[in-house]
């Protein structure tokens, strides 16, 4: 595989977009405490991408923002990513609806079938919202999160870190998932091995049974500092540098129906570069 590595510079600005990721994944770390998974759900999240021009793509399943370090190159250079949301609320259907909320790495490029990530689930199901936490590694089906309650509203935080070489030409990786509002804090370390070339955070519908599913009527969803008060979210390490996502190299993502039609639309980007929201159509 060619890699292309980027040279950037990292000035004044770069280096407080360093240290507030640090101090916040560090704030994660300082508090998570190791949390038994359930048995894994049959939810896949593998990205569909339908179209892409320059700045804007179009996917049945994901809304929101990826980063990479180039789209028409893109590199292994992907080590960490941070986010933070409000957990939405889902109203009530007639039969059951689906969507997820998360950050992850990998997944985004059509030749690429990795993907790790963490997230929150706002469902209506059986006749009632139901609302989770879990992890997932593709191709594997995503882990439930066990004794970790999540209630719309709900300021969620999370990371995923690159903690070094594994056995077997595999991965570390640190998961980190915070409810703010709960105080509840799960922390796992993982092998897998991520391609390392994008970075999302993701409102999604996601694949159940081998079928994406419909997804779930969640209203407007807030993404990033300006709506959860959590410094150093919504950044990402590429190459070697950490930068708020509106710094990086990104794409826009628009869900749409399989006939085309919209399904959930991301906003743009706020003024601080990390933050914003994704409304259902």
């Amino acid at each position: 595989m060619c890699v292309l590595f980027v040279n950037k510079s990292i000035n004044n600005k770069g280096m407080k977009a360093i240290v507030l990721a640090a101090l916040f994944v560090l704030s994660l770390m300082v508090v998570a405490v190791p949390s038994i998974a359930a048995q894994a759900s049959n939810e896949l999240h593998f990205g569909k991408v339908v179209s892409s021009s320059s700045g804007t793509t179009s996917s049945t399943n994901w809304a929101g923002y990826v980063a990479a370090s180039s789209f028409s190159s893109p590199a292994n250079v992907v080590t960490s990513i941070t986010g933070s949301w409000t957990v939405q609320s889902v109203s009530a259907s007639s039969s059951s609806t689906y969507s997820s909320q998360w950050i992850g790495i990998g997944g985004f490029f059509s030749h690429d079938r990795t993907l790790i990530q963490t997230g929150t689930e706002s469902d209506y199901s059986s006749g009632s919202a139901q609302y989770s936490a879990w992890y997932e590694m593709l191709p594997a089906a995503e882990t439930p999160i066990s004794g970790f309650t999540v209630s719309p509203g709900d300021v969620i935080s999370s990371a995923i870190v690159y903690a070094g070489v594994a056995p077997h030409h595999s991965q570390y990786w640190n998961i980190y998932l915070n409810d703010t509002s709960q105080n509840e804090h799960f922390f796992i370390q993982v092998t897998y091995k991520s391609s390392m070339l994008s970075a999302e955070w993701i409102e999604e519908r996601p694949e159940i049974g081998g079928q994406l599913s419909s997804l779930a009527n969640f209203g407007t969803a807030y993404y990033g500092a300006d709506y959860t008060s959590i410094a150093g979210t919504n950044y990402a390490t590429i190459n070697g540098v950490t930068e708020p996502l509106g710094a990086l190299p990104y794409e826009s993502i628009t869900m749409t129906t399989s006939s085309g039609a919209l399904y959930a639309q991301p906003s743009a980007l706020t003024s601080d570069g990390t933050s914003f929201s994704v409304t259902y159509e």
